[in-house]
């Protein structure tokens, strides 16, 4: 979205060029960031679930410490920059408008974001709006320790009241993106203020992103009660790999016709995939994550899994996922002639995807892993204490 403030000299070209189906890929953007959801919902729940096992308790104090100490320092280092260095380090015809501006809105808002609270107050009024995605997962997380207790402690009530709470949140994503003309997907001519009060009204609430979240965290409680050399016979494996695929493929280019350059919007189009949509999506990753975990694919996909190079990914991943922003309207600020569009140039940015990963592992070195070692330190300092006690015990 970054690249669209870059003014071109062909624009109708680009217009032309970007009202056919196959951009899909950009336009339903909104779909990316739920099997994110959906997999710390299911990460979460393995983990909780694991622990009750042990320990038939759930320290959820020290969860939510962990949870902050793993977030808040690498925000905050990324706000005091963005707020009070950025917007000093370079300049440029649109520069107050997708830096400065963006750094005045931190100075007066910054607050909502330490307190996870931001994506309740309106893109236009949040302080660096890609991170929207940090307070709905951190919300969702408060609440998971109530889900999964109540999962674990009465399985059949647990199981009724969350699949109700996720049909709830599907029903609402419907009503709502209905009554207010929303659209989750970039249909071709959407409008600004749309976009934005699609994002205001649904995008960024958690109750709207229950459903996968949910389906996460009963997926989470499944694999920690199934054999992890639990065998699939041939056909539920085909028969999964095939309904998965569909519903990927449906949520995926199913609504294609909406990015055609004659495309009228229709809401009940628009509340269908607002609705349905993520629970397609995620399906296919849902299936590939249990299939990986029980050992049920051996292909391409377990190799692409089992990749050395995760290791750095995952240890920088958060990193980037805070950078990319700043970096992108960083160039944007700085652009100070027309350019001609050229998608697979503007699409296959070396030098930008460089700064990106630099600035990620800077980040990650400066920040991240410091409070990572303080977090470990702080939360083994106890459990080394009592195995001294018993040490001197059996002495």
């Amino acid at each position: 979205m970054a690249v669209f403030f870059i003014p071109y000299v062909n624009r109708t070209y680009m217009g032309e060029f970007l009202g056919k189906p196959w951009t899909v890929i950009g336009r339903a953007a909104s779909l990316y960031t739920d099997p994110f959801i959906m997999l710390s919902g299911l990460l979460t729940t393995y983990s909780f679930v694991g622990r009750l096992k042990r320990t038939g308790a759930l320290d959820v104090k020290n969860e939510y410490l962990s949870r902050l100490l793993r977030l808040v320092p690498t925000l905050g280092a990324l706000i005091l920059f963005c707020t009070y260095i950025m917007p000093y380090i370079g300049s440029g015809p649109q520069w107050p408008l997708v830096v400065t501006n963006h750094a005045e809105i931190c100075k007066r808002t910054w607050w909502r974001n330490f307190l996870f609270i931001h994506n309740y107050f309106g893109f236009e009024n949040m302080c660096l709006t890609h991170t929207h995605h940090v307070g709905i997962d951190t919300q969702l997380f408060a609440i998971s320790p109530l889900m999964v207790l109540l999962l674990y402690k009465r399985p059949k009530m647990g199981a009724i009241v969350l699949a109700i709470v996720a049909s709830i949140s599907t029903i609402l994503r419907f009503y709502v993106t209905y009554v207010k003309d929303l659209n989750n997907y970039v249909y071709y001519g959407t409008s600004i203020r749309q976009l934005f009060d699609t994002a205001d009204y649904s995008y960024t609430l958690p109750s709207h992103r229950l459903t996968v979240y949910i389906i996460g965290v009963f997926a989470g409680y499944l694999l920690r009660n199934v054999p992890k050399d639990f065998k699939f016979g041939a056909t539920a494996l085909y028969t999964g790999w095939t309904v998965c695929s569909l519903m990927f493929a449906a949520a995926f280019i199913g609504p294609s016709k909406m990015g055609s350059i004659d495309y009228v919007y229709n809401p009940i189009h628009a509340a269908v995939y607002n609705a349905f949509a993520p629970i397609g999506w995620c399906a296919l990753f849902l299936w590939i994550t249990i299939t990986q975990h029980t050992g049920n694919s051996n292909g391409f996909l377990h190799r692409l899994a089992s990749w050395r190079g995760f290791l750095i990914t995952t240890r920088i991943s958060y990193a980037i996922y805070l950078t990319q922003f700043p970096i992108f309207f960083y160039n944007v600020g700085q652009t100070r002639t027309a350019e001609t569009f050229e998608f697979f140039k503007i699409m296959l940015n070396i030098k930008e995807m460089g700064w990106i990963f630099f600035m990620s592992i800077v980040l990650t070195l400066l920040f991240d892993m410091p409070f990572q070692n303080i977090k470990n330190y702080i939360f083994k300092k106890p459990a080394l204490k009592e195995n001294i006690k018993k040490s001197s015990k059996v002495e």
